[in-house]
């Protein structure tokens, strides 16, 4: 049995870095995902070391400002505003996410309104899934006090928060920080601050507990990714350390840890290069297919031609272009998609079917998906520190 506390360590042998990219679930051809992945398998660890209980237990809607309040049975609260409010049934909808985990901050949208889209084309949805993960966050701020060392971005229009401590996990000192990214108005990810990236405020609290330079488990998303998923006969785990750039032998330390669980898993060394550009040439060809279509709109009389190219539209801004709107080019051609510290850094995420994402449309965590993430970052670090 896995023994998890709080340390008496000021800084960890080992790191991870989980977050929640609010509202980032579609990106370019036809990827999707559950983006809060890394935010679930963080704090539910660290709610192991500190247990309470993250079940929503009152949701409030205040109508005039079209803000949603989550608080949690721990006492926790979180607070974000959806850009064109809430409508009266909308309101009536999100009591829908009383008893469920707030930990799921994705899973809770999409069972309380149905699905979710970022780039303000959800944002009621989107809105509740940031104050579901505040709320979380604000849980543990509660009840550890100065145990845990908190930060939020000043840069206006974020919420991105930070939440960084160290656990003992069967005496091994374990760095760990929970990371939201998200926007004012539920708009969508902006996730400049995503993964183990060490700027400003975040950065200096990643130097007090050493994830700068420990070797660190970047925890990334259940995702549908169209390249990969023909070649995965069932949902897969998957290790991304790119070979030259990251910590192989901590990437190599979680495949082995994942086989050791007999759990579908494998292990890319080429599929996380430094592309510098390649962000903003996508950048350039998502805004190049929207010119497009606004320019053949221009053209057209028939209102059965309009409605198909603003839908085309739609699609293009709610889909697509997640796959350029959730990170700064320059901030992806030095930190990469994930947001990982070169040299230090290894990422474990999912890999679903085809079938899977026929069926669900929209990737779900479970339970079982955490635990089983958890499992082989426990495995490595243990295989690792003998």
């Amino acid at each position: 049995m896995t023994t998890i506390k709080l340390s008496a360590a000021k800084q960890g042998v080992y790191g991870i870095s989980g977050h929640v990219g609010v509202g980032h679930v579609h990106s370019h051809c036809g990827f999707v995902q559950d983006d809060s992945a890394g935010f679930a398998v963080a704090a539910s660890l660290l709610q192991r070391a500190v247990p309470l209980d993250t079940t929503i237990a009152k949701v409030d809607v205040d109508l005039p400002s079209g803000s949603i309040t989550i608080t949690t049975a721990a006492g926790g609260q979180g607070t974000v505003a959806a850009r064109r409010r809430f409508t009266p049934a909308e309101s009536e909808l999100a009591q829908r996410a009383l008893g469920m985990d707030a930990i799921y901050t994705q899973n809770t949208a999409v069972n309380t309104f149905g699905r979710i889209y970022g780039q303000g084309a959800m944002e009621t949805a989107v809105a509740l899934q940031g104050a579901c993960a505040q709320a979380v966050m604000d849980s543990f701020a509660r009840n550890m006090g100065d145990g845990v060392l908190l930060g939020s971005t000043k840069l206006e229009g974020r919420i991105d928060k930070f939440a960084a401590t160290v656990i003992d996990i069967d005496n091994i000192p374990v760095s760990l920080m929970l990371v939201i990214n998200g926007t004012d108005g539920g708009i969508g990810p902006d996730e400049d601050y995503e993964g183990n990236t060490d700027f400003a405020e975040k950065g200096a609290i990643m130097g007090q507990v050493g994830l700068d330079k420990i070797p660190t488990v970047v925890v990334e998303s259940k995702a549908y990714i169209p390249a990969l998923a023909d070649s995965v006969p069932e949902n897969t785990f998957m290790v991304r350390a790119q070979r030259g750039l990251d910590c192989t032998p901590l990437g190599r330390a979680l495949f082995v840890a994942g086989k050791g669980l007999h759990l579908p898993i494998r292990f890319e060394e080429q599929m996380m290069p430094l592309a510098p550009g390649a962000l903003a040439d996508a950048t350039k060809a998502i805004a190049e297919e929207i010119s497009a279509v606004a320019a053949e709109l221009a053209q057209v009389d028939s209102a059965a031609a309009k409605v198909q190219l603003l839908a085309k539209l739609n699609q293009l801004v709610s889909q697509d272009a997640g796959g350029v709107t959730f990170m700064s080019n320059s901030v992806h051609g030095v930190m990469r998609g994930a947001g990982t510290l070169p040299k230090i850094s290894a990422v474990l995420s999912m890999v679903v079917t085809t079938e899977y994402r026929d069926y669900w449309l929209i990737p779900q965590l479970t339970e079982t998906d955490v635990e089983n993430y958890q499992q082989i970052i426990i495995n490595a670090f243990q295989s690792m520190h003998k």
